[in-house]
């Protein structure tokens, strides 16, 4: 659970417990009040149970103070605690998070390497048994990616295309893996498959610019 995660559940949890007691305090002052009202409306002339009404009449307007004081700093807590979730839920919703982040460019890295090693086989700069040793290895990771998801904090459309890059991602892996075998020999499957990264790139560019990802700086670290 990332620390924006454990924020949103801390200002939300709080944000139940403080209704809980205003609401409660609520409940006291409304409870206190019809005894304060039905005190008034008792008029003894017994002069000791007219002066233990009036003690019971002050006890009562300092409970109801006492209750009052008490529900607005709740509400005040309540309200900030609402705020505070809201933004943080907001924030995440915008905000790629620290898992989904470090998936997407390690996607970007991976697609990356099997590009160059594609590139390799066809300009026959690699030997066979290093090409399928290669390409399987790249091949698992990328399918690897049939277990992720996207963060279901972020915004569905942010998810929608997130989940769509790690499909496309796993599949490029799936799809390999099995023809490892073949690439160094069959030069258009090499093709095909540099023609599926292209398309992948573009899934890829999509969560870039929709997250603001620099793609130049992932370059500079290649």
């Amino acid at each position: 659970m990332s620390n924006l995660e454990k924020l949103f559940l801390g200002t939300f949890i709080s944000s139940l417990i403080f209704l809980l007691l205003a609401l409660i305090c609520l409940f006291l002052w409304i409870v206190h009040n019809k005894q304060l009202k039905n005190s008034k409306k008792k008029k003894s002339k017994n002069k000791v149970k007219r002066k233990k009404q009036k003690k019971l009449i002050e006890v009562l307007n300092k409970k109801k103070k006492k209750e009052m004081t008490m529900f607005l700093i709740f509400m005040f807590l309540l309200i900030s605690c609402g705020l505070g979730a809201f933004y943080t839920s907001y924030y995440q919703s915008i905000k790629l998070s620290p898992e989904d982040s470090d998936h997407v460019i390690k996607g970007y890295y991976l697609l990356s390497d099997f590009e160059k090693q594609l590139e390799s086989i066809k300009k026959g700069e690699i030997d066979k048994d290093k090409s399928i040793e290669n390409i399987q290895n790249l091949g698992g990771k990328m399918a690897s990616y049939s277990e992720l998801k996207a963060n279901s904090l972020n915004k569905e459309e942010g998810q929608v295309k997130i989940n769509r890059y790690y499909n496309v991602v796993k599949e490029i892996g799936t799809n390999a893996i099995p023809q490892s075998q073949d690439f160094y020999e069959n030069k258009e499957l090499v093709d095909e498959f540099l023609n599926d990264i292209k398309k992948v790139k573009g899934y890829q560019t999509d969560v870039f610019n929709y997250y603001k990802i620099n793609k130049d700086t992932l370059k500079k670290n290649e």
